[in-house]
């Protein structure tokens, strides 16, 4: 399903995640991100308190994972000038999300990061960002130790199994979600 979304944004809905995507300057992505979360949350969990917070685990600085810590969502953001994506889902819907973002065309720079092995395309690439997004502790794990494998899931030592899914969203990017479904009788884990 797809759509505007607020703000002349567009968005889409992939296995009960909502996802939005804007142009923006790369001095106003953080701002856009935080608008297009609060948009969708307010959509996911009306009347709810959809403010967003940002707090780095290791320098303590405003970015990182973006929380909701006073509506029962899950949120994560994704940046390739000139793009923002990003995707919220209902605890209810999900355990864990993330979402990861590259431009078609792109080449990182990733042998250091796979060598010896070759480094995977970008869709592998924004596989394991967005596993490692989902896993709540992105770049600390190594990015080579994320497995991929041909039924379209993801593993992150430690950190589990998450299924992966292409989304179609902004027009000359590669963007993938990472999920994983909430375990039945349990409620989902927040990590920070």
């Amino acid at each position: 399903m797809r759509g505007a979304t607020a703000g002349g944004a567009r968005g889409a809905t992939v296995e009960g995640v909502r996802i939005a995507w804007a142009r923006t300057t790369p001095e106003e992505r953080r701002d856009t991100g935080r608008a297009l979360i609060r948009a969708l949350a307010a959509e996911l969990a009306p009347g709810s308190d959809v403010r967003v917070e940002q707090r780095c685990p290791v320098c303590g600085g405003p970015h990182g994972r973006p929380l909701l810590p006073q509506a029962p969502l899950l949120a994560s953001a994704a940046y390739a000038d000139p793009w923002v994506v990003v995707a919220v889902a209902r605890e209810q819907d999900a355990a864990a999300i993330g979402i990861d973002v590259e431009l078609e065309g792109a080449a990182p720079d990733l042998a250091l990061l796979f060598a010896p092995e070759d480094p995977p395309d970008l869709r592998g690439w924004t596989a394991i960002e967005a596993a490692l997004k989902a896993d709540g502790r992105g770049l600390l794990v190594p990015p080579d130790q994320v497995r991929l494998s041909a039924d379209g899931r993801a593993t992150v030592p430690d950190g589990g199994e998450f299924l992966i899914l292409p989304v179609a969203a902004a027009p000359g990017t590669i963007v993938t979600l990472a999920l994983r479904r909430p375990s039945s009788g349990r409620p989902p884990t927040r990590r920070p």
